[in-house]
Formats: structure tokens, sequence, C-alpha cells
């Protein structure tokens, strides 16, 4: 492993910081991220119940909660989103709020988890959401990985793409950044969880447009830019799901 002070938030580009839990025991990792933009913070994917207390400290240390005013969901799943209502309460207990930046189709299912923020419906808002800044934050729609209304957010300033579930990884050899090993554990989680090679390439394909310097996604490591175009490659030819089944 990088020798990197995890206990702590660390800065993966300019003002954007990963805020995860390390867990030695576990072998799917969530990765939570704050990003900073002048008297705004966006938060993506803040996570679980259990990591809630780990996770709140290391936001605490990379922003004030009252900055938080966007929480990006790329999907409902509550390993990403169920401490929500938990954010809710501290951030509105010092005079702030956000809206919750998610799909429609997921807005009717993260409701359940006792929610009570208003939420931005990507699907809604012309697949963009611009901060006061002018900076502009672009949602790309990737249908049924793994869930109807999922989608990757493209921040145009830093060319971070936040990737949710794709590009994720299952290993207990964990790094956070990618190493050699890391295309064996995005195997093994897409081949699981995804559903098809034809709509895991779908996705893939739109990826081909954009300058990324890195991906970030909510599962596994972070991909740096030398290594993003064999990773899209390599998920463009992937059998997985239905495909392995048969």
């Amino acid at each position: 492993m990088e020798k990197l002070d995890l206990n702590k938030p660390v800065e993966i580009a300019k003002d954007i910081f990963w805020v995860g839990f390390d867990d030695p025991n576990a072998g799917f990792r969530c990765n939570p991220y704050v990003l900073n933009d002048g008297e705004e913070t966006v938060f993506f994917d803040p996570g679980s119940v259990p990591h809630f207390p780990i996770v709140l400290g290391k936001v605490m240390r990379a922003t004030q909660l009252e900055r938080i005013k966007h929480v990006i969901v790329t999907h409902q799943d509550p390993d990403l989103c169920s401490a929500i209502p938990r954010f809710e309460e501290l951030v509105e207990g010092v005079g702030g709020g956000f809206d919750i930046c998610t799909h429609t189709r997921a807005s009717v299912l993260i409701a359940h988890y006792g929610t009570r923020s208003p939420f931005y419906r990507v699907d809604a808002n012309d697949w963009k959401l611009t901060l006061k800044s002018g900076r502009s934050l672009r949602f790309i729609f990737a249908p049924f990985l793994h869930f109807p209304g999922a989608f990757m957010t493209y921040d145009e300033k830093s060319k971070v793409l936040f990737s949710g579930d794709i590009f994720g990884g299952l290993s207990f050899d964990w790094n956070l950044y990618a190493n050699e090993y890391y295309a064996e554990a995005m195997k093994a989680f897409h081949e699981n969880y995804m559903p098809s090679r034809k709509i895991l390439k779908h996705t893939m394909d739109k990826l081909d447009a954009l300058d990324i310097e890195m991906i970030a996604p909510q599962h596994g490591s972070i991909i740096r830019k030398r290594d993003v175009r064999a990773y899209i490659d390599i998920l463009r030819n992937l059998e997985c799901g239905e495909d392995i089944f048969e």
C-alpha cells in the first residue's frame, strides 16, 4: 500500500478529497468524496450508517458542514447513501442545508431512508449541475449499471470522473490507488454485479469523448490518468452478468 495516512482525508486532486473508511477486514470498500469549490462543497455518495462516524470525522477535516450544498447519489444502494439522514441532521443543526442530486428513478427509493432534503433530479435538469462559481458538473447516464437510473459525474474543471459503482473493485488486497492487480479486482466486481457486456460497452463508448484525468469509483481503487483508457477498454470488452450465465 502507498504510504498515505488513510485516517485523514486524502487529497486526490486539487480541492477533491477521499473521505472513506479503510477497513482491513472488508473486501468491499466504499469511497465517499468531497469537492470544495469556493463556499460550496459537493459530497459524493456519502456512505452507510455503520461507516458514518468515520466518514463524518474526515468530512469535518476536509470542509465545514454548512458548506455542503449538494449531495450527489449515483443510485439508491444503502452502502452509499443510507447515512444521508444523519448528515441532514448535522448540516441543518449548523444552519445549512443541501439538495440530493440523483436520478428520478433513484429518488423514489432514496426517500425511504427517511431523507427530507429536496431532490435535484439530474434527468430533469439537462444532466448537469452548475455551481455558484460557474463550475460545471456533467452527469453521464449509465442505465442498468447496475441500477436503471445509475449515472456518473464528470467535473469539467478537474477532469475527474466520479464513476459510482462502475470501475469498482472487489478484493481484500486493497490500495487507494489502483495497482498492477486491480484489473482482476475490477473484473470480479463487474462480472458479479453488472448485467451484460452489451450494456457495459454502451456506457464505455460514451467515455471516449471525455478527457479524463482520474476515475474515482465508489468501490475499489482510484484509477490515475495513465491507466484510464486501458481500464475503459477492459470493461468495454468484459463478459459479465448474463454473458457468464449463458
